[in-house]
Parts: structure tokens; sequence; C-alpha cells
């Protein structure tokens, strides 16, 4: 089920929301290297990675040739890293066009009236906090894991944690498999328990999509509202 949009309109124009897509856009597409092997690279020296996270050091030699986190450090890959700055880098980093597009359209499909809801300076702090908390949930359960963590979904499953809060009721218009994809109309409610039990299945197949960051997001854009007493609509 592939959200295409959503029945709610916002009262304000989504500036924060518009940047977000604007910036993320210009990363991908002017400052990744197109190149896969330079790509690896890059996400390398400067994304996140659970290890490092873990540890508050860079990822040494030893420990990726080895795929091994636990061996003492030698010699550091970019000693330069700064552990904490990657955290937020990789929100803005994307490993195709596929998943960029899957990202900001779902940014934006929920983003704009959750910024409605917030406001501006309570979104940016809502994207920031959230971005971090998805980032840090899955280096806590893959402490050992060596692989670069990229994606602003996090951050989109914060979005739709807050979005059910506020608007259960709200329709959505999707996509639906079904031999071939048909649209219809869904309650955001409905559309989110399904969400949530395709996350349960990714969990349970070996893959490199992390439903850590999206459960953990989730979680927290829910709660949150919840328990600002945010009105619901």
């Amino acid at each position: 089920m592939i959200p295409i949009s959503d029945i709610n309109p916002a009262n304000n124009i989504p500036i924060i929301s518009r940047f977000f897509i604007l910036f993320s856009s210009l990363i991908f597409i002017l400052f990744q290297p197109k190149n896969k092997i330079d790509l690896i690279n890059y996400f390398y020296k400067f994304a996140a990675i659970p290890c490092e996270v873990m540890n508050n050091l860079p990822l040494a030699a030893n420990q990726f040739y080895s795929n091994n986190c636990n061996l003492n450090p030698d010699i550091f890959i970019f000693p330069e890293k700064q552990i904490l700055f990657s955290i937020f880098i990789s929100i803005f980093l994307h490993a195709n066009f596929l998943h960029i597009l899957g990202n900001l359209w779902s940014f934006w499909i929920f983003g704009n009236n959750v910024e409605d809801k917030l406001g501006k300076i309570r979104f940016i702090l809502f994207l920031i906090i959230s971005g971090f908390i998805s980032v840090v949930a899955h280096s806590l359960l893959n402490p050992i894991n060596i692989n670069p963590i990229v994606g602003s979904s996090g951050i989109v499953s914060a979005l739709m944690g807050a979005y059910l809060y506020l608007f259960p009721n709200a329709k959505l218009l999707v996509l639906v498999p079904f031999g071939v994809f048909f649209p219809t109309t869904i309650k955001a409610k409905f559309f989110m328990i399904f969400w949530l039990l395709s996350q349960f299945l990714i969990a349970i197949q070996s893959n490199n999509i992390s439903w850590e960051s999206h459960i953990s997001g989730f979680i927290f854009g829910y709660f949150l509202l919840r328990i600002l007493s945010f009105k619901k609509t």
C-alpha cells in the first residue's frame, strides 16, 4: 500500500517542509557521488555508523576489513570524522533515486500538516530530535554493525506517528497492489496499522531496511504529540 496524497489541506504555507525537501534533493544531486564505489566511500566518510556511534570513535581499518567492531582500533579510516555531526548528516543522505523519492514524497504528505500544527520552531525541533532518536535507536539495537545509516525514513516515520495522533480519521489516497495497482482512499489510522505490520515483517527478513529507525521514530512522533496534548482533528 503506497501513499499518494492526503485529503487534508494545510492552513499555512509549509516553509520548513519545503526547505527540508529542497535541501535533501540538493545534497543528493550536487554532492553525492554517482559512482557506486565512490558513493559507498562517501557514506563511510559522512554517515552515521552504529559501531562509531556506540564507541564514539571513527571506524578503524582492521574493524572494516574484518567486519568486526569489537577489535581494538588500529588506523582510523577517516580520523577527522565527527560522530555526533554524522548522525545528523545521515538524515540527508540517500542510497538511490527511489530511496529519496519515497522518503521525500512521504515527508510531504505527512509533514505539511504536522508543521501546520506545531508551528515552525517546534517543527524544526521535532525534526532534529526525531532524526537523532531514530539513528541512535538503530545503533543501540545494532551496536557492532559497521554499515552506514542513510535516509530520512526515521523522520518520516516520526511524522507518521504524529499524523496518526493529530489526524487519525484523515483520508489518504493510496495505491493498493492487487495484481495491478489501483487507487483507493483509507483513513490514516487504518493505513498506519498496515504500515506497522509491514515493519514487523521487515524485521524478520534479512535486508538493509532499518525497521529499528522506523519503529522508534513512529513511537516518538506519536507519544510526543500525545504528551504535549495537541488538539486532534
